[in-house]
């Protein structure tokens, strides 16, 4: 057996996030009012990385902070929630980046200061040690654009090793979408998770089924889309599935996609079937909108089990 299950590669970094704010949205040149900050771990990749460990997976993370107080936030919750750390570096002389999320009634404005993130390469990954792990998860793709010039040899030696993979692309600032770099990461990939606008934007496509399909003939073995509060679709070899949301009065959607890559990729490795795996995906994103911060609503697979039954409908044993 493997020590672990799952590797995460990519960024870490703490949210501030800002609540009580009005329903008008941000609006330059004026002055508003917010009720409540709370400082909590964030970035796509390690809030992933935390949920799959709470689902019951084994974890890692491997990334880079600078030697600061956010750095050692970062470190310390993920300590608390038992993800090992041991390939995450800490580089003196870096800042460790950081996400103001100012969440309005229904969404949230992201803004984000990169930090070390901007300098994270291939460096981050295991020399020889893939064959410690059953999967590897990237999320963040188009935010740290150094790791995504080197994820093609990265998860060609992870998949040498026997890994599956997992990608979130999440969204490009810069609005190019790199398409010579998906077409070498696609291919790599078992799973793509983007959300709705994510998909439409980096294909062009003004659909989802289009988009699915131009990202599988991209190279992608399945895409597994977010729609928020629709649920979620999936595409691979067997057609195409469709899973609706499940009720969740909303909170803060900061890591509900998050959450929704650990349901999917925890369905994956227990040998579920596609269904199945949405299936758990969607209620793991339902709850994760329920609590402020990408970790505050989604505690257990007993609780998403529950999430599930409760709209009448099952998942497998484990």
């Amino acid at each position: 057996m493997s020590g672990f299950d799952v590797l995460a590669l990519g960024e870490l970094n703490p949210d501030l996030i800002l609540t009580g704010l009005s329903a008008d949205g941000p609006v330059i040149g004026t002055e508003q009012i917010f009720q409540r900050e709370r400082l909590v771990l964030g970035s796509s990749t390690a809030i992933s990385c935390v949920l799959m460990q709470r689902l019951g997976l084994r974890t890692a993370l491997a990334s880079a902070v600078g030697d600061d107080r956010y750095g050692r936030f970062c470190r310390d919750a993920l300590l608390r929630e038992g993800v090992d750390t041991a390939r995450v570096r800490v580089e003196p002389g870096q800042e460790t980046g950081v996400t103001l999320s100012v969440v309005y009634p229904g969404d949230r404005l992201l803004l984000t200061r990169l930090g070390i993130m901007a300098f994270l390469d291939g460096s981050i990954a295991p020399g020889a040690e893939f064959d410690a792990f059953r999967h590897v998860h990237c999320g963040s793709l188009f935010l740290l654009d150094r790791l995504r010039g080197d994820l093609p040899e990265v998860l060609r030696r992870a998949r040498a090793d026997g890994c599956t993979v997992s990608v979130d692309p999440g969204w490009d600032p810069s609005g190019r979408w790199d398409p010579a770099a998906l077409a070498e990461i696609l291919p790599l990939t078992d799973v793509f998770l983007p959300n709705r606008a994510e998909a439409r934007a980096m294909t062009g496509t003004d659909g989802d089924e289009e988009a699915l399909d131009e990202l599988r003939a991209l190279g992608a073995r399945r895409v597994a889309m977010k729609a928020g509060a629709e649920g979620g679709l999936c595409q691979s070899p067997a057609g195409l599935i469709r899973q609706e949301g499940f009720p969740a009065e909303v909170v803060d959607t900061t890591g509900a996609g998050d959450a929704f890559n650990a349901g999917f990729v925890r369905g994956m490795l227990a040998g579920w079937a596609e269904g199945d795996c949405l299936r758990l995906a969607v209620a793991c994103g339902s709850m994760a909108v329920t609590a402020e911060g990408g970790t505050g609503g989604l505690a257990s697979l007993g609780q998403a089990r529950d999430r599930v039954a409760a709209a009448g409908e099952m998942l497998p044993d484990i």
